[in-house]
């Protein structure tokens, strides 16, 4: 099993990293402990590829030169949300 499939948020934790809604228990902007595989933010505008919502400044975010590795995060993280009965 990959590690990433292993990672679990931090007790009393409701932040959803697929969404970026909910509330969390600490103060950091992103999870500090998050798997990059599991990162579905643009580095550069975080559009979300998960949700497909974001301003991104590209005509077409699925065809920027950032999409590639974010979308394939997208995958990822629907199989470890799957697995922890997230609803996605």
């Amino acid at each position: 099993m990959e590690r990433w499939m292993r990672f679990d948020k931090c007790p009393g934790c409701g932040f959803d990293i697929g969404t970026g809604e909910g509330q969390r228990s600490c103060h950091w902007v992103d999870c500090p402990y998050m798997p990059e595989e599991l990162n579905v933010y643009c580095d550069r505008c975080r559009f979300n590829f998960y949700t497909g919502e974001g301003n991104p400044p590209c005509d077409d975010p699925y065809t920027c030169e950032e999409a590639p590795v974010p979308l394939a995060h997208v995958e990822n993280y629907r199989r470890w949300a799957a697995a922890r009965g997230i609803a996605g």
